[in-house]
């Protein structure tokens, strides 16, 4: 996952410490209600190879937006950047695609993720 804002700043993106816990395919069940963190997650799951998503296509709610309170007791909401998945891809209003449309068979899942390492080299 990674960050944009309107600096577009060049920092490293954020990795795990050590390894995955487990080797085994992983499927991630998404729908039009999966946004957000829970959208960050899976876009970097599904662009790691860990993972296939199966369902629908997500929300698509990429954007980063902070809240400041106005002296007269209002509010103003500025988006300040968009999450992007770590290939680059901005989720928002498009959303993720999902691998499978409902759950494949674990061969299925898990050639699926093979073939996605293969195509990342």
């Amino acid at each position: 996952m990674r960050t944009e804002g309107r600096a577009r700043s060049s920092a490293a993106p954020i990795t795990a410490p050590g390894p995955a816990l487990t080797t085994a395919p992983l499927a991630v069940l998404v729908d039009d209600h999966t946004a957000s963190a829970s959208e960050i997650l899976a876009g970097a799951l599904q662009d790691n190879c860990r993972a296939v998503l199966v369902g629908k296509r997500t929300y698509g709610k990429g954007l980063i937006q902070s809240v400041y309170e106005l002296s007269d007791g209002s509010g103003l909401v500025l988006t300040v950047g968009k999450y992007l998945t770590p290939a680059g891809t901005d989720i928002d209003w498009e959303g993720l695609h999902p691998d499978f449309r409902s759950m494949p068979a674990p061969q299925a899942a898990g050639e699926a993720v093979a073939a996605c390492r293969l195509r990342r080299g």
